[in-house]
């Protein structure tokens, strides 16, 4: 059970901690879309993601109650780098299974901030069984990159963040956009939504052909895909929605969109272009959606989520050509 007064104490914990990130605002995109459009742009967290938020609440309410020394985790690259800060900051050793095809500054991130990395195929080899084999070996705590009650809570945080920030300038929010990976983030945003605001929709976007979530939620039960498709949101590859997430975001959730990988580019180019930020492309999807044309908002406050900027700058160079 998660409720917003657990959302509250993370907030309190994560108090310099994790960075306050900004909003942005665009007339240009306002304009674009006959809206008014604010981005919450965790990108510009110090682990580069949200996920510090989750992963440092998750490990501050386990040595609560154990003595681990070490912690363990699975990602393709930001929850790990959120994993690795948290347990450098609670003087913990971090080991991460990434899988070998993870971008490289992902790696190179997390091994700067401490961790040690063990590499796995993500089509051919379980990355939890690994984790779990290294947990019982070394006596570690496995920190759950989405499907676990403290990470999703932490998770919620950057909801709380932005209603917060937005009363200061006397405004709501009337519709709500989210990336959706295993789930972890728009499950503890939902919740914190729901409890603080009278009326809010709430909408995710996944990537097409991984979209998980969407075909889970029409069909009333977890759907795995085939995750062997090709998409630039290596950060958004979940084979089937978390256990925990899909049944909060069962009960919150008005409607999931999938975006192209074309459509990410313009939103990465546009975020670069009209305030010189970098956003990877699985951060990028909710902005893609607004640029499409496909959600629309008459004069309508919508927030979304800029959820990571973790990109090789190459690639970021290549993409905004």
């Amino acid at each position: 059970m998660i409720k917003i007064e657990n959302i509250y104490n993370a907030s309190n914990i994560l108090k310099g901690i994790a960075r306050e990130t900004p909003i942005l605002s665009s007339k240009k995109l306002n304009d674009l879309v006959n809206g008014n459009i604010y981005l919450k742009a965790e990108n510009e967290q110090y682990s580069g993601s949200f996920k510090l938020r989750g992963a440092y609440y998750c490990m501050h309410q386990m040595l609560k109650t154990h003595a681990y020394t070490n912690v363990v985790a699975c990602s393709s690259g930001n929850h790990a780098q959120g994993v690795a800060l948290a347990a450098s900051q609670l003087g913990l050793k971090a080991t991460i299974v990434i899988p070998n095809d993870a971008p490289k500054i992902k790696i190179k991130r997390t091994q700067d901030l401490g961790a040690e990395i063990i590499f796995y195929d993500r089509y051919n080899e379980s990355r939890e069984s690994i984790a779990e084999d290294y947990a019982k070996k070394k006596n570690a705590f496995i920190i759950p990159p989405y499907d676990n009650f403290d990470v999703i809570r932490g998770q919620g945080t950057v909801a709380l963040e932005a209603i917060q920030q937005l009363s200061l300038i006397e405004e709501t929010i009337d519709n709500f956009i989210c990336p959706i990976g295993g789930g972890g983030l728009i499950a503890g945003c939902s919740i914190a939504l729901s409890e603080c605001l009278n009326h809010v929709n709430i909408f995710g976007v996944e990537p097409e052909f991984l979209n998980d979530t969407q075909q889970s939620l029409q069909a009333g039960k977890r759907i795995k895909i085939d995750i062997n498709q090709s998409s630039l949101c290596d950060a958004l590859m979940a084979s089937i929605p978390g256990e925990l997430t899909f049944s909060i975001n069962q009960n919150h959730l008005k409607n999931i969109f999938t975006v192209s990988d074309d459509e990410v580019i313009d939103a990465i180019q546009f975020a670069y272009n009209q305030w010189n930020i970098i956003i990877e492309p699985g951060g990028a999807v909710g902005l893609a959606l607004i640029l499409s044309g496909r959600f629309v908002t008459p004069m309508e406050n919508t927030l979304i989520i800029l959820s990571g900027g973790n990109i090789d700058p190459v690639e970021h160079q290549n993409l905004i050509k």
